[in-house]
């Protein structure tokens, strides 16, 4: 028995390229279209690295596969840097792909502002999710306290659509296409907050510039392999710059499997403009995500320094 796992350990070994990257994403999305095309434009290849790409449901998922070792870099979201920070764990944000959390609040028919949300439910991507924290902090910022307000696991896309539709909550945090495709069913629908526009994400946050899709690795990982993490930043910041200049139906073109392409080509537009030019998080607004988690850590070490 021990020669044989001895032999599967071995196998497994050699089946893994040498110097290959494991990157772990979620399913595409406009949070994290620049990750993939770096690989669909060939990227990667062409600036060196060999990134192999796996695909994981949940922004949660992703963390743990970084921490627990079974992926090298994750696209993820700046806050899970900080909440590892809080917990005494150094996952660090290497590259920051959007200056927006591109979510909105939507609500069903008689909502019309966060204010109504008091003693209703809302529907959030998973409990403990970036959603919930924005959802609380928007409900606080408006004179509702978060335990007036009950929350449901409504998942993202199209099942967080159908629970809004179907009466199973009375609003929800959606993102990317599910935004515009709901409004593009519901336009009577009201927009309680939205952090797709400048406008928007200032009337939410009061910034301009909110790191949110990011690529994190932890930080013995970053540490041990400099060239890689170079390399794939340059290849994800020329396909940040291919994004941002080239027309949104060119680029739905190389996306496999869209879905609803109309509402997917709006949001694509939207978020155009909220792309990272430089890929860089300033400590400005690495404080600002502290303070709308409520932690009381030092950003310092969350992100790489530019």
């Amino acid at each position: 028995m021990k020669r044989i796992l001895l032999l599967a350990a071995l196998l497994a070994a050699c089946n893994r390229r040498p110097g290959t990257v494991r990157l772990v994403l979620q399913p595409p999305s406009t949070n994290n279209y620049p990750s993939y095309f770096a690989s669909w434009l060939g990227f990667y290849k062409e600036e060196g690295v060999d990134v192999a790409i796996s695909q994981i449901a949940g922004a949660s998922k992703v963390l743990e596969a970084v921490v627990g070792g079974s992926a090298d870099v994750g696209g993820g979201v700046y806050e899970q840097t900080l909440q590892m920070k809080a917990e005494g764990k150094s996952v660090v944000a290497f590259l920051s792909l959007l200056k927006s959390p591109n979510f909105a609040i939507l609500g069903a028919p008689g909502i019309r502002k966060l204010a109504d949300l008091r003693g209703k439910t809302v529907g959030v991507s998973s409990v403990g999710s970036p959603s919930q924290t924005y959802l609380i902090y928007l409900l606080q910022k408006n004179g509702v306290k978060a335990a007036e307000v009950s929350t449901a696991t409504i998942g993202m896309g199209a099942t967080a659509m159908a629970a809004l539709e179907h009466g199973q909550v009375d609003a929800a945090v959606l993102f990317g296409s599910a935004i515009t495709a709901y409004l593009s069913r519901h336009p009577d629908a009201a927009i309680l907050a939205d952090t797709r526009t400048p406008d928007g994400l200032f009337a939410a946050f009061q910034v301009r510039d909110y790191p949110a899709s990011c690529l994190l690795a932890r930080r013995e990982w970053l540490d041990a392999h400099p060239e890689e993490t170079k390399k794939m930043a340059r290849a994800v910041l020329r396909a940040l710059a291919w994004i941002r200049e080239h027309p949104a139906e060119e680029i739905l073109a190389h996306v496999p499997s869209a879905g609803d392409r109309a509402a997917e080509l709006e949001a694509i537009r939207l978020a155009q403009p909220m792309y990272s030019a430089d890929g860089i998080i300033k400590k400005e607004s690495a404080d600002a995500v502290r303070v709308i988690l409520g932690l009381k850590v030092d950003v310092a070490g969350s992100y790489l320094a530019p």
